[in-house]
């Protein structure tokens, strides 16, 4: 207290000038293991629809509903994180739910789970991705979000490269292998990519720090839209049309 009865100001927070940190290095490796594991599904899927017998057209529409999931699960997601806090678990979930696609498209016997299957994934990286993306942001000071965005998209894309050529290496290994089955080698190439999206996880949860929980209960969806600055609506809009 000084002569005036008055409490004095509260400290100022050290800047976070050191952008590669625990958080934004666990995010990075996160989403590589995490594009790992999926990747090598997404390189190796069209090869075991065919001898599952699926006809060819159920791809398109396979990936077409998978994708629209992701679209639509990433709009609400970060509401729902604002209105329940807790952005890792919700992130952590996310990156769970990979792995467990995996699992299911590795059991499909015909399209439906297999649908199901790639369902899941993708509403789990729906979930994930912009929960994870405001974690980093919060990690780091304004100037450094480029790099710190530069290294984690780095990271991401080199796990989107080496998946499907994980895929293709154990497809072609396993196929040297003696099968009762045709799909045998695909089925054998999913159970692995399982071990990197189990891996994500865990990376996430020891590495990522996110201390701040927005918990707000009372949060509208449309309201917190409309208070959202016009040029930025707009653009928002423009976005979504395309």
């Amino acid at each position: 207290m000084n002569e005036y009865g008055e409490a004095p100001p509260a400290a100022t927070p050290p800047a976070r000038s050191n952008w590669l940190n625990r958080t934004v290095a666990g995010a990075g490796i996160t989403s590589a293991l995490g594009d790992f594991c999926y990747e090598t599904t997404t390189v190796i899927l069209p090869g075991f629809l065919a001898a599952l017998g699926v006809p060819a057209a159920m791809l398109g529409i396979i990936e077409g509903i998978s994708d629209a999931v992701a679209a639509f699960t990433k709009m609400v997601s970060g509401y729902i994180a604002d209105r329940l806090g807790h952005r890792k678990v919700l992130v952590l979930l996310g990156y769970g739910l990979t792995p467990v696609g995996q699992m299911l498209i590795a059991l499909a016997a015909g399209w439906p789970l297999l649908l199901l299957g790639r369902i899941v994934s993708w509403f789990g990286k729906g979930l994930r991705g912009p929960l994870r993306d405001a974690i980093v942001i919060q990690a780091v000071s304004p100037e450094t979000r480029g790099r710190a965005f530069g290294f984690h998209r780095a990271a991401d894309t080199i796990g989107a490269v080496l998946g499907p050529l994980l895929g293709v290496a154990l497809l072609g290994w396993a196929k040297q292998l003696h099968w009762s089955d045709s799909t045998g080698p695909f089925r054998l190439a999913l159970w692995v990519s399982v071990i990197p999206g189990a891996l994500a996880v865990l990376a996430f949860l020891t590495l990522v720090r996110d201390p701040q929980q927005s918990v707000n209960p009372a949060l509208r969806f449309f309201s917190s839209l409309r208070a959202l600055p016009e040029r930025f609506r707009r653009y928002l809009g423009a976005v979504g049309i395309f």
